[in-house]
């Protein structure tokens, strides 16, 4: 829960990250994130929003993901 409250802080209320947000919190060239998309491959939901077309994820699902990373890490060590 903290970690979706401090990305609707940065996001300032937005729920959806775009993908070069979603890029940055996974440390990855927004085209690496793109071809993931593409290949079925993001570990969260990712969809087009709006007429823009521009790929986003919901912030649930992205905090979701960091913080299931950070408990497998917690659990290994």
């Amino acid at each position: 829960m903290k970690t979706e409250m401090m990305l609707l802080i940065q996001t300032d209320g937005r729920p959806t990250l775009n993908l070069s947000e979603v890029s940055a919190l996974l440390s990855i060239e927004p085209r690496t994130a793109q071809n993931r998309i593409y290949a079925h491959r993001m570990p969260f939901p990712m969809f087009k929003l709006g007429d823009s077309g521009d790929w986003v994820a919901h912030i649930s699902d992205v905090a979701a993901y960091i913080d299931s990373q950070r408990e497998a890490a917690r659990a290994a060590g």
